[in-house]
């Protein structure tokens, strides 16, 4: 006869997410470093080099969150024409770990992204690139039009390869 024992514990759900919830600039300022860390991690992993970041935007996990990362963002600047109802962008120019950030986004509180946050790789000859990638891999799809998502089980970001606009 086997006896299994299944011991609960009351983990508090509060740190489910790495960061969130946000709440200073100075805790803003380290996901964005951390998101372009990730970001080129994740591109050395999926195609063996490092691409260059130009966007990045913060998935927040609370309400409130929303609202202090959108008032913050669009403190940053200009709003971004490809704004949308899901995500607002400011245009920017940071330096952040190597790379000119010309956008800085946020998305509004979504269940299904549990992620960081994610970040946008231009590329000049995106069509060759896309070519090249476009689903060679289920860590690589097309995403929209001008767009590849890649991803990967390991990594809580999500990156988009688009062309440079």
């Amino acid at each position: 006869m086997c006896v299994i024992y299944l011991f609960c514990y009351n983990y508090s759900m509060n740190k489910l997410y790495k960061f969130s919830p946000i709440k200073s600039e100075s805790e803003i300022n380290e996901v964005l470093s951390y998101l372009t860390t990730q970001l080129d991690k994740l591109s050395l992993e999926i195609f063996n080099e490092k691409l260059p970041i130009t966007t990045l935007k913060i998935f927040p996990h609370y309400f409130d969150e929303y609202d202090y990362l959108l008032e913050y963002v669009k403190g940053l600047g200009p709003k971004a024409s490809f704004s949308s109802d899901s995500s607002y962008y400011a245009e920017v120019d940071k330096f952040i770990n190597g790379y000119n950030i010309k956008y800085i986004g946020v998305r509004i509180v979504d269940p299904y992204r549990l992620h960081v946050g994610c970040g946008d790789y231009e590329l000049d000859d995106f069509e060759t690139f896309r070519k090249k990638h476009s689903n060679e891999s289920k860590l690589v799809r097309d995403f929209k039009e001008e767009m590849l998502e890649i991803w990967h089980p390991d990594f809580d970001v999500l990156g988009y390869v688009v062309p440079k606009i």
